[in-house]
């Protein structure tokens, strides 16, 4: 029943907007600030756990800049329960070229799983000079790599839990109701202006980690023109359009506030059978949207990427040039980079990068 889910989850940035006035206001707790005059090391690595196979379909991780490590891995292994699969202490200076920074740019990194799970990861970095956050007092509507879900296991305890710890939600758990299947949600403002959307469907048992958190089913991203990225994610990484929804009609023009005719579009891409590493795709249609994703590079914080493993970049880059030569077909926004056999916090292997239609950059990684 994960369509049904998605039905009900992606009407939550337009609703929220028009029923709590803003969106992603900056988290009310308290964090340390960055510091930048930390002594630069040579690179400690360490590998906790061992990765098995993986779906080629599912992203891998989303890499989410963050101005504090310690806050980070406190939140996201100590309260939610991740695993730290790599943590790597000091400088990655191939991978800072590939993201465009200097080579000493990169500081600190942990790749993160939730246990018993081999996608969905999130891919944790810290600059040594934080950029400005990206989502900063963005709008609903605008173009941007926008939100993480994170499956709940008794969502009221975990929102309970939370709120003792210092966390402020944007507000009281909502119930939503679709076709006879209900799902709670509730949004929390983090750090680094990155929206937190935790979710629990009635009856589903969803896989989480011991302390009741699974991260992350999907994350969240705009677009302009979801036919593009529809066709771009099917053709080029061979994803399966799990979900497809068009939200219209005067009701959901006054839920989401959208002018007459406007609309919701909303598609789920991944991998069929396999609820981790989605990507939730919504396109505004009839509205001006602010373009943000030009701004989404290192070393900003919040959500900059998502890495996919695949067995062959050579032929995913194949199939991004046979896309890229159909005029006007899911052209992307950026030609396709192959960066060769680097070395990185993921081994030594063949990275490239593509950019989608609407300008998710998505890093290639080949891992047979």
């Amino acid at each position: 029943m994960r369509d049904m889910r998605t039905i009900s989850s992606s009407l939550r940035a337009g609703v929220a907007s028009v029923l709590l006035g803003s969106v992603l206001s900056a988290c009310t707790m308290s964090f340390a600030p960055q510091n930048s005059s930390r002594p630069q090391a040579p690179a400690k690595e360490i590998a906790t756990v061992t990765s098995s196979a993986v779906n080629p379909k599912a992203y891998a991780y989303v890499v989410l800049s963050v101005a504090d490590m310690d806050r980070a891995l406190a939140l996201w292994v100590t309260r939610f329960g991740m695993q730290i699969v790599v943590r790597r202490d000091g400088t990655d200076p191939e991978l800072a070229r590939l993201w465009g920074v200097a080579p000493d740019a990169i500081v600190d990194q942990a790749l993160l799983l939730t246990p018993g799970m081999q996608q969905g990861g999130v891919h944790l970095v810290r600059f040594k000079v934080p950029g400005a956050a990206v989502r900063e007092n963005a709008a609903p509507t605008d173009l941007v790599l926008k939100s993480i879900d994170i499956a709940a296991r008794d969502i009221f305890a975990r929102h309970a839990e939370l709120e003792a710890a210092g966390y402020k939600f944007r507000s009281k758990i909502g119930r939503f109701e679709t076709d006879g299947v209900v799902v709670h949600e509730v949004h929390l403002p983090g750090p680094d202006a990155v929206n937190l959307v935790f979710l629990e469907q009635d009856g589903k048992p969803e896989h989480t980690s011991a302390q009741g958190y699974g991260v992350a089913p999907q994350i969240v991203a705009t677009s302009p023109d979801n036919k593009r990225e529809k066709a771009f994610f099917e053709r080029v990484l061979g994803m399966d359009e799990a979900s497809y929804h068009r939200f219209s009609g005067p009701e959901v023009e006054r839920t989401i506030g959208l002018p007459p005719g406007g609309a919701l579009d909303v598609r789920i891409f991944g991998a069929e059978g396999y609820d981790y590493g989605r990507l939730e795709i919504v396109q505004y249609e009839g509205v001006q949207s602010n373009d943000l994703y030009p701004t989404i590079k290192a070393p900003a914080r919040g959500l900059l990427s998502v890495t996919f493993f695949v067995p062959d970049v050579a032929a995913v880059l194949a199939r991004a040039a046979t896309l890229a030569s159909e005029a006007g077909v899911g052209a992307m926004r950026a030609a396709p980079v192959d960066h060769g056999v680097v070395s990185t916090i993921f081994g030594k292997t063949h990275m490239a990068t593509l950019t989608s239609p609407a300008g998710v950059r998505i890093d290639l990684i080949e891992r047979r």
